[in-house]
């Protein structure tokens, strides 16, 4: 058995600095967003709902271009509405996809997600883009709201890496609170 020669050994440890460098690097480059659900009642049957996005990271976030269809962006916002009886089988997972519906496990009818932020392309560092939905309720109704968003990596997109992308999901259970 050979001993490990010194330019080996050099070799490898060169190599597993690098590693640890690239990964730092990635990290401290790596986009990434803060999704936001904020609900306010403006009387019984009136909800507005605020949904936020804000750039946390160091750089851009590039939103993934939907090809499938002919929409721009690829932010969804996918809403359910239930009664407090169903609403209580319910678990956090909400479907932004016909795929991942399951009628055994999910009991209202499939809907398509909304496409929200249509024109935007960019999310800039600190920026923070914002749209508000108003939405009419009845009083024992409760909603299984989420916002989905898929963005690119940018550079990678031109090297034919499409399948690489991250996506940020947040969902929030609403309902009308009790007057005390």
């Amino acid at each position: 058995m050979d001993i490990i020669s010194l330019r080996d050994f050099i070799l490898i440890i060169v190599v597993i600095i690098g590693s640890f460098i690239s990964i730092f690097i990635y990290l401290k480059f790596a986009p990434i967003v803060q999704i936001k659900i904020i609900d306010s009642w403006i009387d019984d049957e009136l909800l507005i709902l605020r949904i936020e996005i804000e750039n946390i990271s160091k750089v851009r976030v590039a939103i993934k271009q939907n090809e499938l269809q002919l929409q721009n962006s690829n932010i969804l916002f996918q809403k359910f509405k239930h009664d407090k009886g169903t609403a209580l089988t319910l678990t956090e997972f909400l479907p932004f996809s016909k795929e991942w519906f399951d009628k055994k496990k999910y009991p209202s009818k499939w809907k398509e997600p909304e496409i929200i932020f249509e024109t935007t392309k960019w999310i800039y560092p600190s920026e923070i883009i914002a749209v508000e939905r108003i939405i009419q309720c009845n009083k024992n109704d409760i909603f299984h709201i989420g916002v989905q968003v898929h963005a690119s990596f940018g550079l990678l997109e031109f090297a034919d890496f499409r399948h690489w992308s991250q996506r940020w999901t947040s969902v929030k259970f609403i309902a009308k609170k009790k007057d005390t």
